[in-house]
């Protein structure tokens, strides 16, 4: 039979081991990942159309913001988006306060940010990964190599769309997936469907990483 004083030594050992146990499994725990070096795309409705940024990060901070030429009214547009894109540079963040007399423009700004800022701290696993998707008359198959979690080559490996048509898509998506680290890009103007299709395949080989 165990006494008091027994009891609780027992007690203090098994509290002990809690703390230790707790411990290791906090240490095991993934540090959150930081942001990728590169140029980050994001776009976001503003109050006459869509506002697109391209967000620039160097050594996991915020180095420049360019925001595109866009539809909104520029006496109200061009000082909000200045004033807007200092503070999030100063802040390294986008939880800044929308300029006042400006809110659609504002908002489409911080949004646009934010998602160019997601898509920074997107990391792919390392490796060849082969997806399909449907392009405008076959099914088109993409290889993808990610390489230190960023996309480092998109390369069609095979497709049965019209040749004429579909290779200014085979050839300047690609690219421009990799330059943005994304499969959300423009598609090319006269092969919407095998640019899509390509976007769709590459979205198929990452898109559950």
């Amino acid at each position: 039979m165990l006494t008091s004083r027994t009891r609780r030594n027992v007690s203090l050992v098994l509290f002990i081991g809690l703390l230790l146990v707790s411990a290791g499994v906090w240490s095991m725990a993934p540090e959150e990942e930081g942001m990728r070096d590169g140029t980050f795309s994001g776009s976001a409705q503003g109050f006459k159309g869509a506002v697109l940024v391209d967000v620039t990060i160097v050594d996991g901070k915020i180095t420049a913001i360019e925001v595109d030429p866009n539809e909104e009214t520029p006496f109200i547009a061009e000082p909000a988006i200045e004033q807007l894109v200092g503070e999030i540079l100063a802040a390294q963040s986008t939880e800044v306060d929308v300029v006042s007399g400006a809110t659609f423009t504002s908002e489409a700004v911080i949004k646009a940010v934010d998602q160019a800022l997601r898509k920074a701290s997107t990391v792919f696993a390392d490796g060849v990964h082969t997806g399909k998707a449907e392009g405008f008359s076959s099914t088109i198959t993409v290889e993808v190599t990610v390489s230190g979690g960023a996309i480092a080559r998109v390369e069609v490996v095979d497709h049965d769309d019209t040749p004429f048509i579909a290779q200014g898509a085979v050839d300047q998506i690609p690219a421009a997936i990799v330059e943005a680290q994304s499969w959300d890009v423009e598609a090319v103007s006269g092969a919407t469907l095998t640019s899509q299709g390509i976007m769709n395949a590459v979205e198929d080989a990452l898109g559950g990483e």
